[in-house]
């Protein structure tokens, strides 16, 4: 994998530098986009465990003794509220921010390029484009 011989920016290329330094920032990019990804859903995965604990067991008082086993709940009180509202807003917050930057990226080049649609697409817009021919022809 590490061949350098046949690749794009060694000789297949008028301007070799560019392209090679293009491709090292693509990577770059990508593994950056990557880690990201990873961080973030990693503390999403921990505000919302942290919330379903809190929410289940914050409120379990257990007491064991030598001759007694004590188990008890109590409801949450009106002190409870700003924890869970924070424990489930800061996730979704960080959901929203990391689809937005994949949404608002810059996109490369590449992307511009349309790729070709499947042949059942493609007929199933003959058929539409027909049927709204004739349906305003009538």
């Amino acid at each position: 994998m590490t061949d350098n011989s046949d690749d794009l920016a060694s000789g297949e290329s008028s301007h070799p530098g560019l392209v090679k330094e293009l491709l090292s920032k693509e990577a770059w990019r990508f593994r950056w986009e990557k880690r990201l990804t990873n961080v973030t859903v990693g503390l999403i995965l921990l505000f919302y465990l942290s919330l379903l604990g809190f929410v289940f067991f914050g409120n379990v008082r257990v007491s064991i003794g030598a001759w007694y086993f004590f188990g008890s709940v109590r409801p949450h009180s009106t002190g409870d509220i700003p924890i869970i509202v924070s424990l489930s807003t800061v996730p979704t917050l960080l959901l929203i921010a990391l689809l937005r930057y994949f949404h608002h990226r810059p996109k490369s080049d590449q992307d511009d390029i349309q790729a070709p649609l499947p042949i059942s697409v493609e007929a199933a817009k003959e058929i539409i484009k027909a049927t709204t021919d004739a349906m305003k022809g009538s």
